[in-house]
Formats: structure tokens, sequence, C-alpha cells
């Protein structure tokens, strides 16, 4: 199995696959990139472990070159996992600083509106029954959009 999803998520097709086979006893190993592509928080990482070692399976990261079933190499994992989440966090809050200052000097930073055609088919086909998942498969929207838009009208 492949993964090329973000790490910052645990909602991942494959990743999901994975830790099914894992717990089912399939895999022997799982073998990372990096361990900070595999989870960005800390926890994530160490019950990722936990799991792994629980049901006799290694984890194996390839450019840290870590062996996890020694102590030495648990440590080291650890401090590798606390680097990863502390990375993560500071881009986190570069991309908010970031988007502040963008903000104050009056940039927008939010997502485009959608174009007011669109906006006025939404209204026009909730207003002829159409359900909300139906609007949005037809116009090509994301669901939560077309919610927010019925929403404005029902306020409206």
């Amino acid at each position: 199995m492949v993964d090329q999803a973000s790490g910052t998520s645990e909602e991942r097709t494959q990743y999901k696959r994975m830790m099914a086979a894992a717990q089912k006893r399939q895999l022997d190993a799982v073998l990372v990139w990096r361990y900070d592509r595999f989870a960005r928080s800390t926890q994530a990482l160490v019950n990722a472990l936990k799991e792994f070692q629980s049901l006799g399976g290694d984890f194996i990261s390839y450019q840290e070159n870590i062996d996890t079933t020694t102590p030495m190499g648990e440590l080291v994992f650890h401090v590798m996992a606390s680097l990863a989440q502390f990375e993560s966090a500071l881009i986190s809050q570069r991309v908010r600083a970031g988007m502040a200052r963008a903000k104050a000097q009056g940039k927008h930073v939010a997502r485009p509106r959608l174009v007011t055609a669109k906006q006025e088919a939404i209204a026009q086909l909730l207003s002829e029954g159409l359900s909300m998942n139906q609007v949005s498969k037809q116009l090509g929207v994301a669901y939560g959009t077309v919610y927010n838009y019925a929403q404005k009208l029902k306020n409206a």
C-alpha cells in the first residue's frame, strides 16, 4: 500500500487500509519515508508505534534509519516525533501570521466567493425542492458551500 496524502490527517483511505491490515496481522512491518511524513503529532506517532509493537510489527523510517525495537531507537523515535510536531506548529504559526499580515494590507485571504450565477442556481434548485446533496452534485459545488448559501437564504 502506498499513501501519498498529508500526514496531518488520519482521514486517508490507504492509511485506514494499512491500519486494518496491521490489526489483522497481515503486515510484518510498516515502512515510511520519514516519520514526520506519516503523522505530524507526537501522540499519533507514538500511538502508531505502540499499536504496531503490540501486533508484532515493526515501524521503520527509511530516511531516519531508526530501529524502534531497541531502547535507543525508541528514544530517538520520540525525539524525532516531537521535532516533527514542533515543525508542524511552526509552519501553522507562520501561515496564520502571513494571512493576518495580508489581511491587514487589505488583501483577500479567504476562498473566492461563488459567482452570482452559481449562487442564483443554488437558490433556484433548492426552491425547486432538490436536496443540498443533489444541488451539490448537479452544480459541482461542495456540499458545505451549498449548506452555507442555504443558511444565508433562510436568514434573508
